[in-house]
């Protein structure tokens, strides 16, 4: 059999090469006063219209077996002995975390291997594999249209570990490799309603009970007294049909530091506020191993100390209406109270919020501002325009509350709540600098009087603080984006030399290590694995970076199951690139070429001689 029949057509140089031995160029006659000059090996014909008759040569034969050879190559031989058509077998892994989930029978992801395994052993011979893992950037473990040795060996290292995410981008990854055919799906919740009809869908899960921590925050306060203190707020829920006594251990370079007994019941959460001693250090939270170990313990690295200067300007009376300042006037001491770590600024160019109207300033102050209204009022209950995904109205309802403002202003800047078509609430961005601005009458409204106006305050605050040279935060959950913006590290360097290194996580050996560059803010979202992470600038490490697993849906394995479905669609079909007949007919091919250059050669020598 022939994998590309209309090979064959090359079959036409064999008469070719005959007409070219069949017809010679026509000598113009030559009038000589004898023959004894010209041997009989002389006669050298050349290619023309005059036919001659064929000489059988050792060259004429060469050249016939050589065309023949290179048709029979191209027409792509095989034979039962010969490589075989082979299968393409694309593969979605999932890379969700919950494929981890173990007990004493063994864990999702050794169940889901031997399956894969078991369908390379029954793939014929000169079959390719294409693996695909899941996560929110899916990534090629191998191939595309990798030998089922590499294949096998890909494996080997996988460890899925991905956060909670939608497996439609490395879906539309593998139908590259795979287009119309089949592609097979392996995880752990059997659910075939949720996939296309040409996916093989393939569940190995199993439902198991899990506790996890699902919430880990790490804070530095100031108590009543003024003094300094550490706090750990923690969740912890029961992914359980039953309940579970065990104690939460929070230890310091191995060194326990504090302990808490939990019992949980079926399917509770539960939540602790824990103090440690201040300036611990790294600190790490465990609970005793369960069917999931990924999510049974937390990093928290110390808490950044990162001081914010606040200022007011507004008028007192101001100041007490919108409840800033007490009856006697003191200051900013309950807005300080709000914003842990704040101070009071003694001057404009050493504040960084500002409660006033904006002015030119060589200091980093941002402002909030509230706006000059006309003489016209007006009275608002709702319903407001939020907007949501802004992180200064996080936690903002606006539920019950009264807002008084001038229905014929316009804010500039970009608004944040709205009311119909008239802006209460904008943000303007000059710069690095924010400018938010208030349509309110502080008088009339009631908003200081809700639980928002404190949210609001405080959020103004945080932003603020974000937005400090350093990083935005030292303990994230996986799938956290660490923001970092340089500070005095990089003073007197141009951009292009902004290369910071990442080196963790350090459980890891050896450790891998990224350098990641920066132009006016550092962004990073790349984290694979939770544990303690450096990073530094050049030889200088700036900071510990602690990385922690903290997924309620993934924690929870009630859902997972087993079961196959088959796919509507066939696997793809892959030629091997060469047969050994194609390598043995191009090798003819080449030898005969070599041999018909080496019979010409000795007869050009020949006549020359």
């Amino acid at each position: 059999m022939f994998a590309n029949p209309l090979g064959l057509l090359a079959l036409l140089a064999v008469p070719a090469v005959l007409a070219l031995h069949l017809y010679r160029r026509r000598f113009e006659p030559r009038e000589v006063a004898g023959l004894f000059l010209w041997a009989a090996q002389d006669h050298a014909p050349v290619a023309g219209r005059q036919r001659e008759p064929l000489r059988s040569n050792a060259s004429l034969w060469f050249e016939l077996l050589c065309a023949a050879l290179l048709a029979l190559a191209f027409s792509g031989p095989r034979s039962s002995c010969a490589a075989s058509r082979g299968e393409h077998l694309v593969v979605v892994l999932d890379g969700s975390a919950s494929m981890q989930a173990a007990d004493a029978r063994g864990s999702t992801r050794e169940r889901a291997l031997e399956r894969l395994r078991e369908r390379f052993d029954a793939l014929p011979r000169g079959s390719r594999v294409t693996l695909v893992e899941s996560g929110r950037r899916p990534r090629l473990l191998a191939g595309p249209a990798a030998l089922e040795a590499q294949a096998r060996e890909a494996l080997e290292s996988w460890r899925p570990q991905a956060v909670t995410h939608d497996m439609s981008s490395a879906l539309a990854l593998a139908l590259q490799f795979a287009s119309s055919a089949r592609l097979l799906v392996i995880t752990d919740r059997f659910a075939p309603e949720a996939w296309p009809a040409n996916i093989e869908l393939l569940a190995v899960g199993e439902p198991r009970d899990n506790w996890a921590i699902t919430h880990a925050a790490r804070t530095l306060e100031r108590d009543d007294s003024g003094g300094e203190r550490e706090r750990l707020f923690l969740t912890v829920a029961s992914f359980a049909a039953k309940a579970r006594e065990f104690d939460l251990v929070v230890s310091s370079n191995g060194r326990e530091v504090a302990r808490s007994a939990l019992t949980l019941a079926p399917g509770a959460r539960t939540h602790l506020a824990l103090a440690v001693p201040v300036g611990a250090g790294a600190l790490e939270v465990r609970a005793p191993p369960d069917a999931l170990e990924i999510d049974d313990a937390v990093f928290l690295a110390p808490p950044l100390d990162r001081p914010l200067a606040l200022r007011c300007e507004w008028p007192l009376e101001t100041q007490r209406a919108l409840g800033l300042a007490d009856a006697e006037g003191e200051g900013l001491a309950r807005w300080r109270a709000l914003v842990p770590r704040s101070s009071e600024a003694s001057d404009l160019e050493r504040a960084h919020l500002v409660l006033g109207a904006p002015r030119a300033t060589s200091g980093p102050a941002w402002f909030v501002e509230l706006a000059e209204l006309g003489p016209e009022r007006r009275d608002w209950l709702g319903p407001f325009l939020v907007d949501r995904t802004h992180p200064l109205l996080e936690g903002v309802t606006l539920d019950g509350a009264v807002w008084s403002g001038d229905p014929q202003l316009r804010l500039a800047g970009a608004p944040l709540i709205s009311v119909g078509d008239v802006p209460l609430l904008s943000e303007e961005r000059a710069g690095a600098r924010r400018i938010w601005r208030l349509n309110l009458d502080p008088q009339r409204s009631s908003l200081q009087r809700t639980p928002d106006w404190p949210i609001l305050l405080a959020n103004f605050a945080e932003l603020r603080r974000a937005a400090l040279p350093g990083p935005e935060r030292t303990s994230l959950a996986l799938g956290q984006r660490f923001v970092h913006r340089p500070g005095e590290e990089v003073a007197g360097l141009e951009p292009d030399a902004w290369l910071y290194t990442l080196r963790g996580p350090q459980q890891t050996q050896p450790t891998p290590e990224r350098e990641l560059r920066a132009r006016s803010v550092l962004e990073f979202d790349g984290f694979e694995a939770p544990g303690w992470y450096d990073f530094a600038f050049g030889e200088r490490v700036l900071t510990l970076l602690g990385v922690s697993f903290l997924d309620a849906a993934e924690s929870d394995l009630r859902a997972a199951g087993a079961g196959r479905r088959e796919s509507s669609a066939e696997l793809a079909r892959i030629d091997e690139e060469l047969s050994w007949l194609e390598l043995a007919a191009l090798a003819g091919a080449l030898a005969c070429a070599c041999l018909d250059w080496w019979v010409l050669s000795r007869a050009s020598a020949a006549r020359r001689s």
